[in-house]
């Protein structure tokens, strides 16, 4: 493996122009490749007629790179740190792979203030999406910030977001997608400061979701879930 110290960035160059040709004979559209010589640094755009995004690289002579995936929702932008041409080759393929998955997709934030259970200490959003649920772990600055209420209404809007399953459920392992087609039962339950959904799904499997109770999220899903389970659903 190459141990760049600083970036080499024409090696990055290199490595870019060989990915070139076989992104063009896939119907993918390459930019050419810009350079900023005066910020150090190197980009390209890649975008494809059946992609929902657009996908931007940047790479800096210090080895941070920035993928941002570009849409009518609200943009992704993403930061590494890279220290070899081969980890710079990896990324650039994984976000190819990437760009091709997502998809754009209305959805609702629940609450910012769920956890997977009582043992669960860091926050997370949970999003209502077409198909399921999808639960994406915050981070501790975010827990301590929904102390004192994460703000959310019972009007909160649908939006557009651009939704990788894949990369949600490689993230970490707290994230949750929970598609309403797997759900045998569930049970929504409240409390004084503390709101909840547990579900069991065809296959066995058993989620725990749990919130702060000021947040609309139990009303929410029980408008949601009680047309779709019926009896299935205790509440």
């Amino acid at each position: 493996m190459d141990d760049l110290g600083p970036m080499d960035l024409n090696g990055a160059a290199t490595r870019l122009e060989a990915h070139i040709p076989g992104w063009q004979a896939e119907g993918l559209r390459v930019s050419d490749i810009q350079w900023a010589r005066d910020a150090y640094a190197l980009a390209v755009r890649i975008e494809s007629p059946s992609w929902q995004v657009q996908l931007t690289v940047e790479l800096y002579g210090a080895g941070l790179t920035v993928v941002f995936f570009l849409s009518a929702a609200e943009p992704v932008a993403e930061r590494h740190q890279i220290s070899s041409l081969d980890e710079w080759s990896a990324l650039l393929t994984d976000s190819v792979a990437r760009a091709s998955r997502i998809r754009l997709v209305q959805a609702r934030l629940l609450t910012s203030t769920c956890t997977t259970g009582w043992l669960d200490w860091i926050h997370g959003d949970l999003w209502l999406l077409p198909e399921g649920l999808m639960r994406i772990r915050s981070g501790f600055a975010r827990t301590l910030a929904n102390s004192h209420g994460s703000g959310l209404t019972a009007r909160e809007p649908y939006r557009l977001i651009a939704h990788d399953p894949a990369a949600v459920l490689a993230a970490h392992p707290t994230n949750k997608l929970i598609p309403f087609s797997g759900i045998a039962t569930a049970r929504l339950h409240g409390g004084v400061t503390t709101s909840g959904l547990e579900v069991v799904m065809t296959d066995g499997t058993r989620h725990k979701l749990l919130w702060a109770t000021w947040d609309p999220a139990r009303r929410l899903l029980r408008e949601r879930l009680l047309p779709l389970l019926g009896a299935r659903l205790t509440h």
